[in-house]
């Protein structure tokens, strides 16, 4: 699989009319204490609270009329479904969305309302997608990959290039890393127009399969915790860790609590609702992570859970 410039390029022009432009906010008390310029890259306000749309838009445009015709699939916990059901509500297709049994109330109810069906499987993401294969073959739909689609990851990848059209003096990016497929995409077009530019993957400690094949030089499994960047769970493949070795310059490594207090953060400052997946960024530089220099950092998306964002909140006051 191999992802160029131009694709990314062409991707945004394909879905201009579906999806939105998102600010590149100034973040000044991150500034102060990271001594340079930072700026936020507000995915959270992007159609169905997440950048995924960007990608399910691109992916549903590329479809043959037989793949239109016989509907699509997607295995995900909560951003790519809300994403593809979307697209392919518009562009008059069918979707089935695996979840798993796991995924949050607030992800599942969303994907339905946009009218896509939803089928649960497993306990977790891992062990729902290992149930598409057969609802493939059962069902005769075509799988749309949250990360494994070249066109998904075009799609993605205009998060980065709408950055670089808009500040290109930057001098790296953080970007949240699940498989890989936004900051890998982002990652394409941001050095295509900024050479300079250090772009990073985050993760957190309880699911950081990036942070460990990085060190490695190759795909390695590793062990999971609870985490509240559910987003973000689960393996990779090792095919994107092969072009995340390739296009990244590395994946921060940052503590659940410390997602949990930019999370606090973003809402405080400037009433950024982000999801634990979304706020990674903000964390590594909260952590001291990130190294010198102009930053853009992307929250990814907003879906959470009413209920567990007012706890997270509350654990401000207790502090």
């Amino acid at each position: 699989m191999r992802i160029v410039p131009a694709d990314v390029i062409a991707a945004r022009q394909r879905i201009a009319a579906s999806i939105w432009p998102t600010p590149l906010m100034p973040e000044p008390g991150l500034a102060r204490s990271h001594g340079a310029p930072v700026w936020l890259k507000l995915e959270c306000w992007q159609r169905t609270g997440s950048f995924k749309v960007r990608g399910a838009m691109h992916a549903i445009s590329r479809l043959d009329q037989d793949a239109r015709r016989r509907g699509v699939l997607a295995v995900s916990a909560g951003n790519h479904a809300q994403g593809l059901a979307l697209a392919a509500r518009e562009a008059g297709i069918s979707a089935l969305i695996v979840m798993p049994e796991t995924a949050s109330r607030v992800k599942i109810e969303g994907v339905r309302k946009l009218g896509a069906d939803v089928r649960l499987i497993g306990k977790d993401y891992d062990e729902a997608e290992a149930a598409w294969p057969a609802v493939a073959q059962e069902t005769g739909r075509t799988l749309v990959h949250p990360f494994m689609n070249p066109a998904v990851i075009a799609g993605q990848g205009t998060v980065g290039l709408e950055i670089a059209l808009e500040r290109p003096s930057l001098a790296q990016v953080l970007i949240p890393a699940g498989g890989g497929g936004l900051s890998v995409g982002s990652a394409i077009a941001l050095k295509a127009l900024m050479p300079q530019v250090r772009v990073y993957g985050v993760q957190t400690e309880a699911s950081a399969p990036l942070v460990a094949s990085y060190k490695a030089g190759r795909h390695v499994a590793v062990t999971y915790g609870p985490s509240i960047a559910d987003g973000l769970h689960g393996d990779t493949t090792p095919e994107m860790v092969d072009l995340v070795l390739e296009h990244l310059d590395g994946v921060l490594e940052v503590t659940e609590a410390a997602v949990r207090r930019a999370m606090r953060y973003l809402f405080r400052e400037h009433r950024i609702v982000a999801e634990g997946s979304a706020a990674v960024g903000v964390a590594a530089l909260l952590e001291g992570l990130a190294s010198q220099g102009e930053t853009a950092v992307v929250i990814s998306g907003r879906n959470i859970a009413p209920e567990l964002f007012q706890s997270i909140l509350a654990e401000e006051a207790m502090a």
